[in-house]
């Protein structure tokens, strides 16, 4: 029982022994690290617009400028005119989301700005390309909503945009964020 006893401490003397050889940090270099940054077109999670040739998208409200996706919905035939109070917009393909991950993922919307003046109402929504009719709502009359976009490997969705412009509407350019949230799943 004495060399049990004895056998324990030794192993709890050694043990603490160890502990205090332990590391508590590190630093590791690996060369072997890359980061590309991409236009936001190419990149792992794509916001592409739709071509030119279109239908509604021939304005070219949507576009690449910079590397980054550019929405000016005042675009049209050879300027910049803007949208009139009591009338109705519609944006079927707005722009595309493009999963380029080998991650499943989901993503959602929301916007900062455009609801400054109470007579504009925002809906903006999208639906994975291989299932048209599972629609998902981001923005409902300027309010976020919880609609998330499911998209496999390699899958792509529509975002569409409908504006309703009521009478009385401030005569203005209003700027906006939309932001696009992305989680893996």
């Amino acid at each position: 029982m004495k060399k049990s006893l004895l056998m324990v401490v030794a192993m709890l003397a050694l043990s603490t022994v160890m502990a205090a050889f332990a590391f508590s940090s590190a630093t590791i270099d690996n060369k072997e690290s890359y980061l590309t940054v991409a236009s936001t077109d190419n990149s792992l999670i794509s916001l592409i617009p739709y071509g030119e040739n279109e239908v509604g998208a021939k304005d070219q409200a949507v576009t690449i400028d910079g590397g980054e996706l550019k929405i000016d919905l005042a675009k049209g035939n050879g300027g910049s005119f803007g949208i009139q109070g009591e009338s109705r917009y519609n944006w079927d393909k707005f722009f595309q989301v493009k999963n380029n991950s080998k991650e499943t993922v989901e993503f959602y919307m929301t916007k900062d700005g455009w609801g400054a003046d109470k007579k504009v109402d925002v809906y903006l929504g999208g639906y994975n390309l291989n299932t048209p009719n599972e629609v998902k709502e981001f923005i409902w009359s300027s309010n976020n909503r919880n609609g998330k976009v499911t998209l496999q490997p390699g899958e792509t969705a529509n975002v569409y945009l409908d504006l309703y412009v009521e009478k009385g509407a401030k005569l203005q350019t209003n700027q906006a964020t939309l932001t696009v949230h992305v989680n893996a799943k």
